[in-house]
C-alpha cells in the first residue's frame, strides 16, 4: 500500500469524524433528557462508527509508513496475528508471519481427540503471560469449548517439530485443527524451546525440571 503522504488517510477521516465525535454526546444527552433512549443509543453508535473509521485510517497509515504487524499489534495492544486478521484488508494481503518467530498450534477436544507427545507442549505449561494465549485461533477454540460445555486441549511446538508417524493430525479426526502462528519475540521462542526440551525428556522417561 502506498500513499502520497504517511498521514493522508487519517487526515481525510479527521474531517469526517470531527462532527460526530463533537456533537454525538450532546445529542445523546438531549435524547436521554426527553427519555428517548433509542435516539440516545443511535448517537452512541454514530460516535463508535466514527472512532472505528478513524482507527482504521490510523492503522492504514501506519502500515503504509512501513510498520509490520508486530508494530501495529503493539500499538493496538493485540497479538500480531490478531492485528493481521482484523486489519489485513488494509495492507494489500501483507502476511503476519515472521518465519523466525513461527510456532505450530494443535487443538482437540478432550472427549474426542487424543493428545500425542509430538503435538508439543501443553499451552498451560507456557504460562498465562506467553503471547500464544493471545493468538485469535486459541481464543476461538477456548470460546467454542465453553459454548459446548466441554474442555479442549491446546499444544504448541515449532515448525518441523511435529514428526508424527501418521503425519499431521486430520482435522475432525485426530484434532480440531493445526495451524501456524507466531510469538511476539525471540525470548518467547527460547522459552518454548526450553519447555519442549523438558517435555521430550519427560516423554523419554528421563525426567527434568524447567527453571
Amino acid at each position: 500500500m502506498t500513499t502520497a503522504s504517511p498521514d493522508i488517510r487519517t487526515a481525510q477521516l479527521a474531517g469526517q469524524s470531527a462532527g460526530p465525535l463533537a456533537d454525538a454526546p450532546h445529542r445523546a444527552a438531549a435524547a436521554v433528557a426527553r427519555a428517548d433512549m433509542e435516539a440516545a443509543l443511535a448517537q452512541a453508535e454514530r460516535a463508535e462508527h466514527a472512532v472505528a473509521g478513524l482507527r482504521q485510517a490510523i492503522v492504514a497509515d501506519m502500515l503504509a509508513g512501513g510498520a509490520d504487524w508486530w508494530k501495529a499489534g503493539a500499538a493496538l495492544a493485540m497479538h500480531p496475528q490478531a492485528a493481521f486478521e482484523a486489519y489485513g484488508h488494509l495492507a494489500d494481503g501483507r502476511q503476519a508471519q515472521r518465519p523466525e518467530l513461527a510456532i505450530v498450534i494443535t487443538a482437540g477436544m478432550d472427549s474426542e481427540h487424543d493428545v500425542l507427545p509430538e503435538y508439543g507442549i501443553d499451552i498451560d505449561d507456557l504460562g498465562p503471560d506467553h503471547s500464544v494465549n493471545a493468538d485469535p485461533g486459541v481464543a476461538r477454540i477456548r470460546d467454542a469449548a465453553r459454548a459446548l460445555g466441554t474442555s479442549a486441549w491446546i499444544t504448541v511446538t515449532t515448525p518441523g517439530g511435529f514428526e508424527g508417524a501418521e503425519g499431521d493430525p486430520e482435522p475432525g479426526e485426530d484434532a480440531i485443527g493445526q495451524w501456524t502462528s507466531v510469538v511476539t519475540g525471540p525470548e518467547e521462542l527460547t522459552w518454548l524451546a526450553g519447555a519442549l526440551a523438558v517435555n521430550t525428556m519427560d516423554t523419554d522417561g528421563q525426567g527434568g525440571d524447567l527453571d
